[in-house]
């Protein structure tokens, strides 16, 4: 401890204009650590329980848990969502969803008319920089105001390390269509930013790490390190480490370079993994713990040495901001919703509620889900409400809103204080941004099939094997195991009827692995109980296609088209086999409806490749 007294002792100058500023105006709070700088690091889908300073037991997590020893963990932290975006905007302007009002990935933008903490310190004086590793926070959606420096800028190829991920069939889309970049990269693009950046004025830093986002693939040694573990903790625990090692390196260039003395570093995610807890694999559809208890550490070298080692009362997302705030002497603005944990550091307690919500069930045909956390007790609202005593069962496995319902109703009463009326439809998500999503197991359905969702009233956890079911699936296809992703898809038909991505699953796989008889028969089954399921029509023609069943095909593609009529893989394949059939007029101009419906897709690509084709034939041919 007077290590730490002595680091802030030796702290250095403090920038005199910014020490003006902060003076201005009687009722600015008083600077705690005027001058100080600050790096605020978010991790995507990193749960506090998989690190060591946490108690997991058998990590390795070593630079990250020095962090928190030479620093302030808190142990009862919650993100907003189980999201990145959101998340992220919640942490950058210290408001819940319901006030910044981004409540997904990909189909939202922050509006100008928030601010963020950048802005604040910005106008403060500092200089500001953010370097995000994956393009779900790119600059488009609004979380760039204030930024100095923004950058959102990603390799052309993302490496990929497992072979079976190598020689899958989404290898393609993972190298060049997701957007990511690595802890490494990210690091060496916050030293070079050091080595340019105008030393006189004190920093703020953004840094965002994708890593242990899904798909878990860390590079070696990491993919090797947990072999005693089953999949998908062993990758997931491999990630960590690889993340662990580049966040030291982060530290030791601090340190090399004078910095870390004068840095208050807090380290966060943005939420956590299910990794099987509650039927869910990954994130986004449950507002458990598993997704939303986070890691929350203050560390650096300006950590003040009066600050408790630990603290156990619960703190927000939306509280970085007013805390960092705090600490230079910035009042927030109103609308700012966190409160700042310097009360709790300085010995006091407090009790607050936490409102959490989750938009992503309606993905998958089901209502969004809502809840609040205050006491000890967390409430979801959902068609089955859900009351735990989080205190007794961390877990969420005993549902108490039967058996006390006065407490669920209090709750429910607090709950209510946050909502507001939502009546906007996200924006229509565009298909490079979907395929992105897509890639890195995200489901993102069109606007339409959002407000479908409105009149579906199913419940997630009813869909909870189902929505697992489609992961598990998904994760076999992605290592190129398709029989067991078949079997999954198969299987989960016949217990939910009637899900379309169910469907699209099995007619994907038939088609993939051969089976265009079987596909030929399922989908004539599916389409007598789903009449005008489009996507089924187009897996039964490409699979009579397949079979050499050509005027079969074109009957089902235009059965398919009438009803979709912007469905372009059902109109390029439906031009496909007009052309292998002769018909070169009529394929030229249905290539050209499916290069009209999107030119930048593969599909309009390949459509455009195809028209320039047929064009020079029918150019010879006329020649001659």
């Amino acid at each position: 401890m007077g290590e730490r007294i002595d680091r802030i002792g030796r702290r250095g100058r403090i920038i005199p204009f910014l020490a003006a500023l902060l003076l201005l105006g009687g009722c600015a709070p008083k600077a705690i650590l005027p001058g100080v700088n600050m790096i605020l690091i978010t991790i995507d889908t990193l749960r506090a329980d998989h690190l060591v300073t946490y108690g997991y037991q058998g990590g390795k997590t070593p630079n990250i848990d020095r962090l928190a020893r030479d620093g302030t963990l808190f142990l009862d932290a919650y993100a907003s969502v189980p999201l990145t975006l959101p998340s992220h905007t919640s942490y950058l302007t210290g408001t819940n969803p319901t006030c910044h009002g981004v409540h997904d990935n990909g189909a939202y933008t922050l509006g100008e008319e928030k601010s963020t903490i950048a802005e604040y310190l910005s106008d403060a004086g500092y200089e500001t920089a953010a370097i995000v590793s994956s393009f779900q926070l790119d600059r488009k959606y609004g979380l760039s105001q204030g930024f100095d420096f923004y950058d959102d800028e990603m390799a052309k190829e993302f490496q990929l390390y497992d072979p079976r991920l190598l020689s899958g069939p989404k290898s393609q889309e993972l190298k060049y269509h997701t957007d990511q970049q690595r802890a490494e990269a990210a690091v060496a693009k916050a030293k070079k930013w050091f080595g340019g950046r105008d030393e006189t004025r004190p920093f703020f830093l953004w840094l965002h790490f994708f890593d242990p986002h899904s798909v878990y693939d860390p590079p070696p040694p990491y993919n090797d390190l947990f072999q005693d573990r089953a999949y998908p903790d062993s990758l997931y625990d491999g990630e960590i480490a690889y993340l662990d090692h580049n966040i030291g390196e982060l530290v030791r260039f601090l340190r090399d370079k004078g910095l870390y003395d004068n840095t208050l570093i807090v380290f966060v995610a943005d939420h956590g993994e299910g990794l099987g807890q509650h039927r869910e694999l990954f994130h986004d559809q449950f507002i458990y713990d598993s997704t939303l208890h986070v890691p929350y550490i203050f560390g650096g070298g300006a950590v003040p040495g009066d600050w408790p080692p630990l603290v156990d009362d619960m703190v927000r997302s939306i509280d970085v901001l007013p805390t960092l705030l705090d600490l230079v002497g910035i009042r927030p603005r109103d609308d700012v919703e966190g409160e700042s944990l310097l009360p709790l550091l300085e010995g006091g307690g407090r009790d607050v509620a936490h409102y959490i919500e989750s938009y992503s069930p309606t993905h998958n045909l089901c209502v969004k889900l809502f809840g609040v956390k205050k006491g000890g007790w967390k409430y979801i609202e959902a068609p089955t409400p859900e009351l735990y005593h989080t205190d007794t069962d961390p877990g969420e496995t005993v549902n108490l809103a039967d058996r006390n319902t006065a407490k669920a109703e209090e709750l429910r009463e607090v709950l209510k204080g946050y909502m507001v009326e939502d009546d906007v439809l996200p924006a229509e998500v565009d298909f490079e941004t979907r395929r992105k999503l897509e890639a890195i197991g995200y489901v993102q359905q069109t606007a339409r099939r959002v407000s479908m969702a409105r009149e579906n009233r199913a419940d997630p956890k009813d869909m909870a094997a189902c929505i697992e079911g489609l992961h598990m699936s998904m994760e076999y296809f992605n290592f190129g195991r398709f029989d067991s992703s078949l079997a999954v898809s198969l299987r989960l038909m016949e217990i939910f009827p009637g899900q379309s991505r169910i469907y699209y699953n099995i007619g994907n796989l038939q088609i993939r692995m051969g089976l265009y008889e079987d596909a030929v028969k399922d989908f004539r089954k599916i389409l007598a109980q789903n009449p005008r399921y489009a996507k089924g029509m187009f897996w039964e023609g490409m699979a009579l296609m397949r079979l050499k069943r050509d005027d079969e095909a074109i009957e089902w593609f235009r059965k398919a088209i009438a009803i979709e009529p912007n469905l372009q893989v059902a109109r390029y394949n439906y031009a496909v086999v007009l052309a292998r059939n002769g018909s070169l007029r009529e394929s030229i101009n249905e290539f050209e409806k499916a290069l009209q419906i999107d030119s930048k897709s593969s599909l309009g690509q390949m459509a455009q490749a195809a028209l320039t084709d047929i064009r020079d034939k029918l150019r010879a041919a006329s020649d001659n």
